[in-house]
């Protein structure tokens, strides 16, 4: 045990927070099992027992492949592996200008991406876990750290953290309650910070080093932060690891930069935890299930009916395997006296279409039509049309996805660019930046910033096809009853064209007028040659004569 880490009064006021946090967020926990349920994981949020069957009562797996899809979908919007998606830029324009700070901007983004998505982080093992997470629950954490072979990104189980937040209404306090054997926290921790029930256990005669010990670990602003300290006082983020049964600290250190950041699929105002889009459609989900069921059931029956047939003293047993005698079942003349029971079979299309029903909200809310805009290689649709659909996908997919680039994508980023500096894996700063005291935002290059702009160029493709029907009417009789000069004007403001787009009517002016001038130098050139050539031809027409 550290006994200059140790703080009795600040391991109560912790354990009391995590008291007051486990009872906020116990108001979530019943959906959570609930989703379980439909949502078999082993990691998932519920404890399960070895070998103990998880999703018995699912009987479509719609929700599930949907899922799957939700995620891909996820990574694919916000962190696309295969693009150079992180691009560095500054407040201040006059930086942004400069050729040195351009380069610079370039290299660090690439580099950023590569450290960040090399095989060894486990970056997109995070990322899909993360998503899967958000669409499961609607909350969850990824853990970043500098190792000793660089960037580690790790997404943290739902059932292992707690949440809360600040004034603003973002996460600025996690805890994380957890179990390690005395061996792992010997590893962890090293043996001088161990507290004496976990050296205990590493006593060899006793045999006790895969006891388990709970762990808590606390990270949350600083509020003692002394810059210039030389302990764990001097990081605004303070991270405590408190051993709660003895109520120990094994661990103290911080961070200047927030270790773990927590994102949220959907809030409403005063909620700490979030809504996913599973929470959304568990009534469909539960719903379809049961239908699936009946559905079974019925089709069961029809494949495989009952039977009905008279008895009195003939047919005293019916076999209904292939190649199964069942005497009696005939009369003399060959009838048969054995009739299938109705099973409700004329029922099954209208419960398939039912079904399909139920299934559309599901699809819906895990952004299946999404995916399939990312990964249909066989659309026909046109430019416009794909524009069209990317801008109407990116409606339903701003909202959240703005959120996870504000709660999660920046607060990683920026972390990881602190981290990396100070690493020296990316170049530092040049002299123009660090002279300006300057510190770089970050922007993505993604599929969401594509949706964004889609918009804007949706607009603009629909108003050449208007324009082009607009400018057609001038070869017709209703072109002298239009002016197609305000009509295409009135058409740019009204579908929303940017202005600068479309030129002024003095620059219309002053483009015909130079036109019309450039058109009048011309006939007058070609006048010019025509009399030279006129005069050319009298001149030698005067000289045969005079030779004659």
């Amino acid at each position: 045990m550290i006994e200059n880490i140790q703080d009795e009064d600040l391991a109560k006021q912790d354990l009391r927070d995590q008291e007051r946090l486990a009872q906020m967020r116990s108001a979530w926990e019943p959906s959570w099992q609930e989703i379980d349920e439909r949502f078999p994981a082993t990691a998932g949020f519920t404890h399960h027992t070895p070998g103990q069957i998880r999703g018995a009562r699912n009987f479509d797996s719609q929700h599930i492949l949907s899922l799957h899809k939700f995620r891909a979908a996820g990574v694919a919007i916000t962190t696309p592996e295969r693009e150079e998606y992180i691009k560095p830029w500054f407040l201040d324009e006059d930086l942004n200008k400069l050729r040195s700070v351009q380069l610079w901007r370039d290299r660090a983004g690439r580099r950023m991406k590569a450290i960040r998505h090399a095989a060894h982080t486990g970056f997109n093992i995070a990322s899909y876990e993360d998503w899967d997470q958000l669409g499961r629950y609607g909350t969850s954490a990824v853990w970043q750290e500098a190792g000793p072979r660089g960037m580690r990104y790790r997404c943290i189980p739902l059932r292992e953290f707690y949440i809360d937040v600040d004034a603003a209404g973002l996460v600025d306090r996690v805890h994380r309650k957890f179990e390690l054997t005395a061996r792992q926290c010997e590893q962890e921790f090293g043996r001088d910070a161990l507290t004496p029930k976990m050296l205990d256990a590493l006593d060899p005669t006793k045999k006790k080093e895969n006891d388990k010990f709970e762990i808590l670990h606390v990270v949350c602003p600083n509020t003692s932060w002394d810059r210039d300290r030389l302990d764990h006082l001097r990081f605004p983020v303070a991270s405590r690891y408190l051993a709660t049964d003895e109520k120990i600290y094994v661990r103290r250190k911080g961070y200047r930069t927030m270790p773990v950041s927590v994102s949220r699929h959907s809030t409403s105002p005063g909620e700490i935890y979030g809504r996913s889009p599973a929470f959304d459609v568990m009534p469909n989900i539960a719903t379809l299930n049961a239908m699936k069921h009946t559905t079974l059931r019925a089709g069961h029956k029809a494949v495989d009916p009952a039977l009905a047939f008279h008895h009195e003293g003939g047919a005293v047993r019916l076999a209904s395997k292939p190649g199964g005698l069942s005497p009696g079942l005939v009369d003399e003349s060959g009838r048969l006296l054995v009739h299938r029971m109705p099973g409700g079979e004329n029922g099954i299309p209208y419960a398939m279409e039912l079904m399909e029903q139920e299934k559309d909200p599901i699809r819906v809310s895990f952004l299946e039509e999404f995916y399939k805009i990312l990964t249909d290689p066989n659309s026909r649709m046109t430019t416009t049309e794909v524009l069209e659909v990317m801008s109407k996908q990116g409606i339903l997919v701003r909202p959240f996805a703005s959120r996870y680039e504000t709660e999660k994508q920046d607060p990683m980023s920026q972390r990881d660019l602190e981290l990396m500096l100070a690493a020296e894996q990316v170049e530092s700063f040049p002299a123009e930046v660090s002279e300006a005291g300057s510190w770089p935002m970050i922007a993505y290059e993604n599929p969401l910033a594509a949706m964004a702009r889609a918009e804007s160029t949706a607009k603009s493709m629909r108003f050449v096809e208007y324009a082009t029907s607009v400018t057609a009417l001038e070869q017709t009789t209703a072109g002298k009853y239009v002016d197609v000069a305000e009509m295409l004007l009135g058409g740019a403001e009204e579908i929303g064209v940017r202005p600068s787009y479309i030129r002024s009517r003095e620059d219309v002016q002053a483009a015909e007028e130079a036109e019309a001038e450039q058109a009048a130098m011309a006939a007058q050139a070609e006048q010019l040659e025509k009399i030279a050539g006129a005069s050319k031809d009298l001149a030698q027409a005067g000289s045969y004569g005079d030779a004659a």
